[in-house]
């Protein structure tokens, strides 16, 4: 897709970004601890407080746990100075196999967590105990990591400890990928639960905690299911790729972000804020499926990207800046560990003071709650999205992004990416270009990756890891299917609402939604559009279908399904708000009724109560098209073609599954030996299972026990049949 890197939306979305943030001075009436949580539980992917309210943790992470080290900063006083600066949780990154670390010693470690456990209960902070593998194969120490979560689990259960978390593998890197990480955790788990039954256990995915989305199709076992949440890391200056990534799971696992610094992945600056500002947006402060919990790495006295620099005391905070906002990287982590809503800022949700609705679906009507662009399916390129320029990236058998498609192992400098990417068709914003080659750039762009040529030009790679693509509230990445924007709505209802708008979109990219209908009928389609909004080109640049055909209708021939095909909006000329500084064109923005060609009212039918899945199709630029609101317009029509092709479609028998109900491996059989996408969809409109086949495939899933929708694509067609799992 087209991508745009404009320096007035760097500035806008930074100001909003913050604002949503809710950075507001300390002040410890707002601090929440194990005192005021209890013991935390599952509650389907969201981690929960004993009362069953949404939590998140946010904490800090030793380097390393070994106290006669003089740079590690840990014991009992620097667990009160952590949560002096507002972190109500401790990770413990105890290492294993470096020299020292625990497989020298392991009686002395085993020791160390239980007198670290004992002193994070007095504080009543919760702890996170850490098996540290850094980058390895859990299995390669398997039977001493089952040994140690036993132990501890068990001493846990006689001290009453129910405040800690047993991370049982930090990044790990396996040569068999996931599988071989998930026989390790489902042979370790049960040493912790038979112990504490009820115990949180975080397991690691593979890729040094990069690839989040592979536990989607093939979790852990089910009998784990209220125990198990999966780790992503995230190293703001270098993963920023992998943000969308990290959203799509939040719809399908429970996550959990056991590291994460806002400098690069080797613990090195610069200080990425505005990439950090998109990730903590991404864990609940903005519309996500899930909150997320984090820890801040690291908690020592080193480097000036350490928390602490040169000694474990409050005059020895990091000084590292950032180069947009001039704050600091410990009072940027302070900021967000602490959070005091003002006046003015009731509509940031924070868990903390009340539940939020954020997490759940869109909803039809959304006269209250508006149309989330970013609420979309997980699922990833081709199955929950499509991006027009997925050619770019390298994945791995899994269709999992590996990073940009290089040839002969030479890289590509800035404007070739830009050119490539479809960013701009001339000279890159942060470089001057002279005869399409880079001359010149901007000093922020990390130069630590060079070219073929190694004359510390900057490249693509380097883009990537040293500076962020946009502002765009966590939402727009590489790969991602659409752009976002944050989208400020001003001078209309919805202004200072946290909602986004689109950026540009190539044609035939698509994207997917689970909605949430209140009542089957004719919905009028209305939208709050920016200045940025080129108008409808001929009928319009969007689609919305379904398996159930075309779902859009016109006021004038309320039951024809040909009538309109796409809409778009009027062109958007004037401020709702006179009084608005419209030097930005994106400072402009109105609410708009629907068009399509000569149509002047647009409906959208949905034939079922309940969840339904939904495609929005562009066949053109939509950029500035903000929310969406649907309004109740009354019931369908008998004779409209949608409930037809519902019950047609209920009828056809396309292929056959085999065995129905099932336990365990079933096969699906086309009755052509076709071409055709499978996809098995879960009661909350997730897919939990999708991959191509031709004639038939056996899939052999472990899949919760409940009613599923089977959904076969193939020539255009759509077929759906229930699947039973007991």
């Amino acid at each position: 897709m087209k991508k745009t890197l404009l320096l007035a939306v760097f500035a806008f979305v930074t100001s909003h970004v913050l604002a949503c943030i809710c950075q507001g001075p300390i002040h410890p009436d707002y601090y929440v601890d194990y005192a005021n949580w209890g013991k935390l539980q599952l509650i389907g992917n969201q981690l929960s407080r004993k009362d069953g309210s949404p939590a998140q943790l946010r904490g800090m992470s030793i380097f390393l746990l070994q106290t006669d080290s003089s740079n590690n900063c840990v014991g009992e006083s620097q667990w009160k100075k952590m949560k002096q600066y507002g972190a109500n949780t401790v990770r413990l990154a105890m290492h294993i196999e470096e020299e020292n670390a625990y497989l020298s010693n392991p009686a002395k470690y085993k020791t160390l967590v239980k007198q670290s456990i004992a002193e994070t209960a007095s504080l009543n902070m919760y702890c996170i105990v850490d098996w540290h593998i850094l980058g390895s194969d859990p299995n390669n120490h398997i039977e001493e990591s089952r040994n140690f979560f036993g132990e501890i689990s068990k001493y846990c259960a006689e001290n009453g400890y129910d405040h800690v978390l047993y991370e049982i593998c930090n990044e790990p890197e396996c040569e068999y990928g996931w599988s071989s990480i998930k026989n390790y955790a489902e042979y370790v788990i049960p040493s912790i639960i038979e112990n504490q039954p009820d115990a949180m256990i975080i397991v690691g995915t593979n890729n040094w905690s990069q690839k989040i989305l592979e536990p989607i199709s093939n979790p852990i076992s089910t009998k784990y299911k209220f125990n198990v949440l999966y780790s992503f890391h995230y190293y703001s200056c270098s993963h920023y790729h992998l943000l969308g990534d990290f959203r799509s799971a939040q719809g399908s696992i429970p996550v959990f972000v056991s590291e994460w610094s806002a400098v690069k992945f080797d613990g090195n600056g610069p200080f990425c804020k505005q990439n950090a500002d998109d990730f903590i947006y991404s864990c609940g402060t903005g519309h996500t499926k899930q909150l997320v919990s984090w820890c801040f790495a690291n908690w020592r006295s080193d480097d000036e990207s350490s928390f602490l620099t040169g000694t474990c005391d409050e005059s020895s905070l990091s000084q590292l800046e950032s180069f947009d906002d001039n704050i600091t990287l410990s009072k940027y982590i302070v900021s967000l560990m602490y959070y005091v809503p003002s006046e003015d800022e009731d509509y940031c949700c924070d868990p903390r003071f009340g539940p939020c609705s954020w997490y759940d679906n869109n909803k039809i009507p959304t006269t209250t709650d508006v149309w989330q662009w970013d609420a979309y399916n997980g699922g990833g390129e081709g199955i929950a999205y499509h991006d027009g320029n997925a050619g770019a990236w390298e994945k791995d058998e899994d269709g999992i992004v590996l990073g940009y498609k290089v040839g002969k192992n030479e890289e590509v400098d800035v404007f070739s990416l830009a050119f490539k990417m479809q960013w701009l068709n001339d000279k890159f914003p942060y470089s001057t270009v002279e005869d399409d080659k880079v001359v010149d750039w901007d000093p922020m762009i990390n130069t630590d990756w060079t070219d073929a040529n190694n004359d510390k030009k900057p490249t693509y790679r380097s883009l990537n890891g040293g500076r962020m693509y946009s502002g765009a509230a966590g939402s727009r990445r590489p790969d991602e299917g659409v752009d976002l924007y944050v989208a400020n709505c001003l001078g209309t209802e919805l202004e200072d609402s946290i909602c986004n708008s689109l950026g540009l979109v190539e044609e035939d990219e698509w994207i997917k939604y689970t909605v949430d209908v209140e009542a089957s009928g004719y919905y009028k389609l209305k939208g709050i559009v920016s200045s940025e909004y080129k108008a409808a080109s001929k009928n319009g640049e969007i689609q919305i279908v379904s398996h159930h055909g075309n779902h859009l209708r016109s006021t004038s021939v309320l039951s024809d399904d040909k009538a309109i095909t796409s809409f778009g909006f009027p062109k958007t000329t004037v401020c709702a708000d006179d009084s608005i500084d419209v030097s930005d064109i994106r400072n402009c923005w109105a609410e708009a009724d629907a068009i399509s060609g000569d149509y002047k009212d647009v409906l959208v039918a949905f034939p079922e109560v309940g969840l339904n899945q939904i495609k929005f199709i562009f066949t053109g630029d939509a950029s500035g098209v903000g929310p969406l609101i649907f309004e109740y317009y009354q019931p369908l029509e008998e004779n409209d073609p949608i409930t037809s092709v519902a019950e047609t479609q209920s009828e056809e028998t396309e292929f056959v599954i085999s065995p129905n109900p099932t336990s365990g491996e079933f096969t699906i059989t086309l009755d052509e030996n076709s071409k055709s996408t499978v996809e098995i969809v879960n009661m909350a409109g997730q897919v939990v299972v999708a991959q191509k086949i031709e004639g038939s495939v056996a899939i052999n899933r472990v899949l919760p026990s409940g009613v599923y929708t089977v959904v076969v694509e193939s020539n255009g067609a759509v077929s759906t049949q229930k699947l039973v799992v007991k």
